[in-house]
């Protein structure tokens, strides 16, 4: 595992990436917000985006559900850190797989880029986003063929534990989860760190 920072709502924690990347000013960071697409995450998007500027980083925007595959390459690559919004968590893997993100993410990461996922964000860099139907419609993915997820991470995030809004979806996946599958469920003001073999559970 690389670097990753896995939250529910970055605004609410944002100055705790510098516990994993302490020089921030002066980077730059890919901003995908493709899964807000299909959500009303408006609000959202725009509060990490000036969370990401006042911490002295660099923002370029990409969508990878209509990017060329060039593009999307081209700007991860110019990139020291990459950021995946939330929204309808199969609609964008299904987008970061027809669009080959996912392979770019997953390498760019092995490679030493940074990694922030914000509840669909954060869903996708497990092994599989299946549990999360009790979360996330399916209807805007009619294309997504499996299930499985970027695998930078080995266990799956629930995300809004406790929250006013998804919160009974949140309690409802965990009620149901088989035992299977390592299962971290976070609040909004909560994040799950990543350095290498080092997983932190951090607050707001």
């Amino acid at each position: 595992m690389g670097k990753l920072m896995l939250t529910s709502t970055f605004g609410l924690v944002s100055h705790r990436l510098e516990r994993i990347e302490p020089d921030l000013k002066g980077k730059t960071v890919t901003f995908i917000p493709t899964a807000s697409k299909k959500e009303s995450a408006g609000f959202f998007n725009r509060m990490a985006r000036w969370k990401l500027r006042a911490l002295g980083l660099n923002v370029q925007e990409i969508d990878v559900a209509v990017a060329s595959y060039h593009d999307i390459k081209a700007t991860i690559a110019s990139s020291s850190m990459i950021y995946v919004t939330g929204g309808n968590t199969f609609y964008l893997l299904q987008s970061l797989r027809y669009s080959s993100a996912d392979a770019l993410i997953a390498q760019a990461v092995q490679e030493g880029k940074t990694y922030i996922g914000e509840s669909a964000g954060a869903v996708v860099a497990g092994p599989n986003i299946e549990y999360i139907k009790r979360m996330d419609s399916e209807s805007p993915a009619p294309y997504l063929e499996s299930y499985t997820g970027l695998g930078l991470v080995d266990f799956s995030i629930v995300p809004h534990i406790d929250g006013p809004a998804l919160g009974d979806s949140a309690a409802e996946i965990m009620r149901h989860s088989d035992g299977n599958r390592r299962m971290i469920p976070i609040r909004d003001d909560q994040a799950i760190l990543v350095d290498g073999p080092h997983i932190e559970l951090v607050e707001r």
